[in-house]
């Protein structure tokens, strides 16, 4: 059986409060102020790799909560089909074992090692069937709970601290990397210039080397990464160790004792993702890393690219993460993903307690305790600015295909609407040549995206003349730095939905898509006759802009949008963009 969900006490600052992990998701940032114990809830962590949630000798008090599998109850309740008699009456398995399977139990672990069911299944409680019957389930089922293993058990715990380094070193033929880095500099030695067969020279030059470009991006790009012999000295007492040297695009090579501390963290957390596995002929999903502070001389953009990288690693690999920090970043990055979790430690009476952190103002309350204004850290990364709710689902969504998933709203950009005519009332300048008359949505953020439909209504002469609102705009947005616009080849956002799309979405049949410069929904005014594709081809009368959005996006893919006008060249822009921002 495997502990779902296991608490502990007793260890270092946890004296009072049960703390842990009610889940363990592939992302667990522990966030807190400098000495409120994050470290310790590593210690943690790290136990629950072991082969036993009763960790005897560590002397700790455990809360733990699991579900019971039929493997287990048969091993108790045997398989049997001879009926018990007394006390009891029915068959083992048939009346009594097979009522728990699937079923929930939570029992605690004393400093001993001693197991006590603390909440029986509901298939016990629920029958009331009397104590004579309740205690025989106690027993059988706290022989299951005496085997259990931790959710993390059988996997090698890595460690990351925060006091670290890369050196340079003498040559041995050790391949391990310990925690603060020691071992660092011989490993890429021995993997560049060993001969052995157990070894890839090609995982230095390529995966490492790959993935530190992939997080690094324009913050800088090397085309080399190897250890020298430091040998200059011909005299007895000749230097013997080598050194990590890495080269960028027309630069020379440069040793990393020249280069900043950042460089040795992501060279450090790689090593240990891509190399130690490779090293230890192990899959990355058999190991939990644990990383502290990260954050260490990593200006906020790169540290949001490695921990992005990390989600995805998690993600690809099957892999576990603990990181600690105090950086407001992780928030931003992991506050909404539905692969991470945040654990905040306070300090509080002379002990720690620990708690997960769900909410938006909880959140708030921990960017505020880490010392942080909400106007430094909660303006968007940059403003996607579109003319209503519609526009920003299909926005959302084209971005969310074009991109994998990779971008999201609420992290990497937020969605604003305009209230299209208002527009006119709107401008996107420099303060200086403002126009006071009018709201400069500039100020709210320098990096934008704006989306304006068209409305032209032909390709040539008098319908394809944009509106005089859209052409300011267009000018004022031309001349911002890190911004975009598009303004759409089709006559509105809506146009751009294939036929095949509005058939699944709204379960009608034969339904074109829809020509470039056609009127799509029908006019407000009842005067005019002009006839819309909802009354021609959908057969209705009118349609709510949102529900068709609503209904439509979920069943829209890259293949049926990429033929339509201008959509593959524009959203490439914009995810490129947007990626530019993080």
């Amino acid at each position: 059986m495997i502990a779902t969900s296991v608490k502990y006490r007793g260890h270092r600052c946890f004296t009072k409060d049960f703390v842990g992990f009610e889940t363990i998701k592939p992302v667990n940032v522990i966030i807190g102020k400098n000495n409120t114990g994050k470290s310790h809830l590593l210690d943690f962590a790290e136990s629950l790799c072991g082969e036993s949630a009763q960790n005897k000798t560590s002397g700790w008090e455990c809360q733990c909560e699991g579900v019971l599998k039929e493997d287990d109850l048969h091993r108790v309740f045997g398989q049997s089909a001879i009926p018990w008699t007394q006390p009891l009456h029915g068959h083992p398995w048939k009346d009594y074992g097979a009522l728990l399977v699937g079923a929930t139990v939570s029992w605690d672990v004393d400093s001993t090692g001693t197991v006590k069911v603390t909440k029986l299944p509901q298939a016990v409680t629920l029958h009331n069937r009397g104590e004579t019957v309740t205690r025989v389930y106690e027993e059988r089922i706290s022989a299951i709970l005496k085997n259990a293993k931790p959710p993390l058990s059988g996997r090698r715990f890595r460690r990351l601290v925060a006091d670290r380094d890369i050196q340079p070193e003498s040559a041995t033929l050790d391949r391990s990397l310990s925690s603060n880095g020691g071992g660092a500099t011989n490993l890429i030695r021995r993997f560049e210039h060993s001969t052995s067969t157990e070894v890839d020279a090609g995982i230095i030059e390529g995966k490492v080397l790959h993935a530190l470009n992939e997080i690094f991006q324009s913050d800088g790009h090397f085309n080399k990464l190897e250890v020298k012999h430091h040998d200059e000295k011909q005299t007895e007492e000749r230097d013997t160790r080598w050194e990590l040297f890495l080269a960028e695009e027309k630069k020379n090579l440069v040793p990393l004792s020249a280069s900043g501390s950042g460089l040795k963290t992501v060279i450090l957390v790689l090593l240990n993702l891509l190399v130690v596995p490779h090293s230890e002929k192990r899959a990355p999903k058999d190991y939990v890393f644990a990383f502290e502070e990260l954050e260490n001389n990593l200006h906020p953009a790169l540290l949001r690219r490695l921990f992005q990288y990390l989600e995805q690693f998690a993600r690809a690999n099957e892999t576990t993460f603990f990181l600690t920090t105090h950086s407001s970043v992780a928030l931003d990055v992991f506050g909404l993903s539905e692969h991470a979790q945040i654990i905040r430690v306070t300090q509080e009476n002379g002990s720690a307690k620990a708690e997960r952190i769900t909410a938006h103002f909880d959140q708030q309350a921990v960017i505020s305790e880490l010392g942080a204004k909400p106007s430094d850290l909660l303006q968007a990364n940059g403003i996607l600015w579109v003319e209503g709710p519609s526009d920003r689902i299909y926005l959302t969504r084209w971005i969310e295909l074009l991109c994998d998933g990779e971008l999201r709203e609420g992290r990497d950009y937020q969605c604003a609407f305009y209230g299209g005519a208002l527009l006119a009332r709107m401008q996107f300048t420099s303060p200086e040549e403002a126009d006071i008359e009018l709201a400069n949505l500039l100020r709210l953020n320098h990096n934008i995206i704006v989306v304006c439909d068209s409305d032209r209504t032909a390709k040539t002469g008098k319908g394809s003349i944009l509106k005089n609102r859209v052409q300011r705009i267009e000018e004022e947005v031309l001349m911002i730095p890190r911004a975009h616009i598009w303004i759409t080849h089709a006559k509105e956002i809506e146009n751009y939905i294939p036929g095949p799309v509005l058939i699944k979405a709204l379960s009608v049949d034969a339904v074109p898509d829809p020509d470039q410069f056609e009127r799509f929904f029908p006019p407000e005014s009842a005067r005019k006759r002009q006839t819309s594709f909802v009354q021609k081809h959908l057969k209705r009368k009118t349609i709510d802009k949102v529900e068709l959005a609503l209904k439509a996006s979920p069943h829209m893919t890259k293949e049926l949008l990429a033929k339509r006008f201008d959509w593959a060249d524009q959203l490439r822009s914009i995810v490129e963009k947007i990626r530019s921002w993080n």
